[in-house]
């Protein structure tokens, strides 16, 4: 199955820009057809509650889902005209405090290609660690930590919080975290685009109260480049209600600038009565 799932990724990885375009075509109408009540139903009831839609429609939503997937996995596998695409932007936001020897953690959302938000961290830590969950089919989770493994980068699991902590303050690192999906996590309750909706911001905050400061970043797409901007630096220490009242809005105009790179289609993306 391995190697199945492995000449599955060679055909991504190298598929022409015809082909993918029509890839999408074929297959678009047919996912929209078969998932109205769910994730292309929640994308559409999202853009409505939120007034998105008057930018953009779930087509484009999942046309950029799409595409950054393909553009992530060829990033992580290295091809040269994937790395050159990716632009970085306000770096000494990050540099700044780690050079001063601050434990880092760098908070982003699923927005753009979001897959090398992580890996781009080890540009400035040798000891970045990122938390992931295993697939239940092995030769998939096998495939995805091959293509993943970047040096400096430490992937672990959720059950090993307590252990990765000590060990990123220790060794004054970057903990990686995407803050707007969670599978079995408790969220802080927030206002997102005026609709309720959670951030996962507890083991942030609590790495803060332990002397960790706090960046956030984010990765889009803009005029033909992939672009990785860093935006704010909080201090260690630095009040948690006003830290996720700041963060709240900012991951609300992140969204606004760019809907249709964000991932609507996320059942935990609202409240509970919106993604039913």
């Amino acid at each position: 199955m391995f190697f199945a799932y492995k000449f599955f990724l060679l055909l991504l990885l190298y598929m022409p820009k015809p082909v993918e375009n029509l890839l999408f075509a074929v297959l678009y109408p047919a996912y929209k057809a078969t998932h109205q009540k769910r994730a292309w139903g929640r994308v559409q009831r999202h853009l409505q509650n939120t007034r998105m839609d008057a930018r953009t429609c779930p087509r484009k939503v999942f046309h950029s889902l799409y595409t950054n997937y393909l553009q992530s996995l060829r990033y992580l596998c290295r091809l040269p005209s994937a790395i050159q695409k990716v632009h970085f932007e306000n770096e000494e936001i990050i540099r700044r405090p780690l050079k001063d020897g601050t434990p880092l953690v760098a908070l982003g959302i699923h927005q753009g290609a979001f897959e090398m938000m992580h890996r781009v961290l080890t540009r400035y830590s040798n000891h970045v660690y990122l938390f992931t969950h295993s697939f239940k089919d092995k030769a998939l989770t096998r495939l995805l930590h091959r293509i993943r493994g970047t040096q400096g980068l430490e992937e672990r699991e959720t059950s090993s919080v307590a252990h990765t902590l000590r060990e990123f303050l220790k060794n004054r690192g970057i903990l990686a975290m995407l803050i707007d999906q969670a599978e079995d996590a408790r969220g802080i309750h927030v206002q997102i685009l005026g609709q309720p909706a959670e951030l996962f911001l507890r083991l942030p905050l609590k790495t803060m109260e332990l002397g960790a400061g706090i960046v956030t970043f984010r990765t889009f797409f803009e005029n033909g480049k992939h672009i990785v901007r860093f935006e704010n630096y909080y201090l260690p220490r630095s009040p948690a209600a006003e830290v996720t009242g700041k963060i709240a809005e900012e991951v609300s105009l992140w969204i606004s600038e760019h809907p249709e790179q964000w991932t609507w289609n996320y059942h935990r993306n609202f409240s509970i009565g919106l993604a039913k």
